[in-house]
């Protein structure tokens, strides 16, 4: 049988398509209101309390990412679009490893090339997983428009603030 490479990308939609996973996503009543608003009430928080300029609470499919709370993106073609596809998503590899994915100095980094730094002028993110029902679903993020070294302090905000976004999400879903 002949060996398979998989490319970064095939590897993502391999982790972000299991149907356990899948299954939770759908549970979620996403585009209610009154989740939106919690959502964005939080992601103001942490943005306010990093001193970033933007900040997000994203779920992850196997195709996209959704923003369904966040602030600072005001006009741009992400709050139109409600997300990014997931090849341009850095909370793809939040999921992915389970672990917090920290750009200092994103035109610097692995994602140089990345149209949300190439194009929208994001050099530096930090996000956290969002766990429901067992299962990685999201990430909460912050992103800076300039390179910045994140401290354990910003990791702990997003890290508590990501506990009360899974709670919400939770609240808002169908799971048992």
């Amino acid at each position: 049988m002949p060996e398979t490479h998989m490319t970064p990308t095939d590897q993502h939609h391999l982790s972000l398509a299991s149907a356990e996973r899948t299954r939770v996503l759908a549970s979620i009543d996403f585009d209610n209101p009154n989740l939106r608003s919690t959502l964005d009430r939080i992601t103001t928080r942490t943005a306010a309390r990093t001193g970033l300029p933007i900040s997000m609470a994203t779920l992850v499919f196997s195709t996209s990412q959704m923003a369904v709370g966040s602030t600072g993106l005001d006009d741009t073609w992400m709050a139109a679009a409600e997300g990014t596809p997931v090849e341009w998503s850095f909370c793809a590899n939040t999921i992915t490893t389970g672990r917090p994915y920290v750009i200092p100095d994103a035109p610097h980094s692995e994602q140089a090339g990345n149209p949300l730094v190439t194009q929208d002028g994001i050099a530096s993110y930090a996000g956290v997983p969002v766990t429901v029902g067992g299962q990685i679903v999201g990430a909460h993020c912050i992103l800076g428009t300039e390179p910045h070294q994140f401290t354990p302090g910003h990791l702990a905000e997003l890290n508590t603030a990501a506990q009360e976004i899974a709670a919400v999400l939770q609240e808002f879903s169908d799971l048992d």
